[in-house]
């Protein structure tokens, strides 16, 4: 029987399921939020939440097993209490994995972890709603050419033995370079006013692009608390007490290719140095093994507060 999904299943309906003997899972309202890195919109959703000290039996979880599994109310405490029994065992070498539900392991003080899973939103409101991928827009620059039409060419009069078909050549030559001097004043008169004409165009045009980057039109309005996610999960390769070695470490892990940092004196006076550091724990239990197999076996997560 996976107890996990019976969990999950109440969820939908009720903010607080107990699990008798292990502890209870809470369900607190959450706001839609933009997530940079992703670059999308998360509709709201139900936080699941662990607390280990509402323990008590209150009856709501044997009796949709009951209910659902045809057992007697008693017969469905007994597997639950027989499930809860494997799990203390289980959490006390390795990670407990529940589907739907999230992750839980027991941290340096012996204390038990939970990290809640995002595959599955509870809230029923938000039933059928997808993460919105948002991006930005890049406008586009549009140039027009301006073709270039050729000059009219003006030819030479032929030369004349007869002295006043030379000067009358002469008059004709001034009058014509008049003319062609006037029609290239008022040609480049009309192609000042056309570029500046096309140069208003494309500005109308990137002002109009740029009004349109983030219009989405009538999508429903969203209350959006936008969280920057810190890095709290640190793998730590080793604490010293004197400085400079644990600076040569972190110059060490560099070189090879590790995000790698010293984090502040801890409560012993030691300097920690870590391989690198997540914001989801999840990953970090990741590369932890990787690091464990290949760098370091005694390799742990520190999780920072």
């Amino acid at each position: 029987m996976q107890l996990s999904l019976y969990i999950s299943d109440l969820l939908f309906d009720h903010d607080c399921v107990t699990v008798p003997g292990f502890g209870s899972f809470l369900g607190n309202y959450k706001s839609a939020e933009y997530d940079l890195k992703e670059q999308k919109f998360y509709p709201p959703t139900k936080q699941i939440s662990f607390n280990s000290q509402i323990r008590d039996n209150d009856g709501l979880l044997a009796k949709d097993i009951s209910k659902k599994l045809d057992l007697s109310y008693d017969d469905a405490v007994k597997k639950i209490h027989h499930i809860v029994l494997s799990w203390s065992q289980k959490i006390k070498s390795e990670t407990i994995v529940l589907k739907n539900l999230g992750e839980f392991y027991l941290n340096q003080e012996g204390n038990i972890t939970f990290i809640p899973s995002n595959q599955v939103n509870h809230l029923k409101e938000s039933f059928g709603l997808p993460p919105v991928f948002v991006t930005e827009l890049k406008a586009e620059k549009s140039y027009t050419s301006i073709s270039k039409k050729p000059l009219p060419t003006y030819f030479k009069p032929e030369k004349r033995r007869n002295n006043f078909f030379k000067q009358a050549a002469v008059w004709a030559l001034l009058i014509v370079g008049l003319g062609s001097a006037v029609y290239i004043n008022e040609r480049n008169s009309i192609l000042e006013q056309q570029v500046a004409y096309e140069q208003d165009l494309r500005e109308q045009s990137i002002q109009k692009v740029q009004k349109a980057v983030f219009n989405f039109g009538s999508l429903p309005s969203l209350t959006v608390n936008v969280k920057m996610k810190e890095k709290k999960y640190f793998i730590i390769a080793g604490a010293f007490r004197i400085s400079k070695n644990a600076q040569n470490l972190v110059l060490n892990l560099k070189r090879k290719g590790y995000d790698a940092s010293r984090l502040a004196l801890n409560e012993k006076g030691l300097n920690p140095v870590a391989f690198t550091s997540f914001s989801k724990r999840n990953e970090a239990v990741t590369e932890l093994r990787i690091i464990q197999k290949k760098e370091n076996k005694d390799a742990w997560i520190f999780e920072s507060k």
